[in-house]
């Protein structure tokens, strides 16, 4: 927790990536933990069944962000045939 006089704005997480973006996990767990939050002052049946509701909500989130980067992916090689780079194209859609 951050201390600022007035009040506190509680835990910060950070996550950081070697060599490009964050990986479809990292951004599915971001999601997941943002979303579900689990005390952990809650009663353990509780806890454990918000733990597995999370994880089935991280696994949905993952499933949909490999979707929508592979559906992007297919509109950028769409685009960049268009434009006569089929090379190029290729060279994306291999990605």
């Amino acid at each position: 927790m951050f201390d600022l006089g007035a009040g506190s704005i509680g835990a910060v997480n950070v996550v950081t990536s070697d060599k490009g973006g964050l990986s479809n996990d990292q951004i599915a767990d971001m999601l997941a933990t943002k979303l579900i939050y689990i005390s952990n002052e809650a009663p353990e049946p509780i806890r454990l069944q918000a733990e597995a509701f999370r994880d089935r909500v991280r696994n949905l989130a993952q499933h949909y962000i490999e979707l929508a980067r592979k559906e992007e992916r297919a509109s950028i090689c769409d685009k960049v045939r268009e434009a006569g780079q089929l090379e190029l194209a290729k060279a994306i859609g291999r990605l």
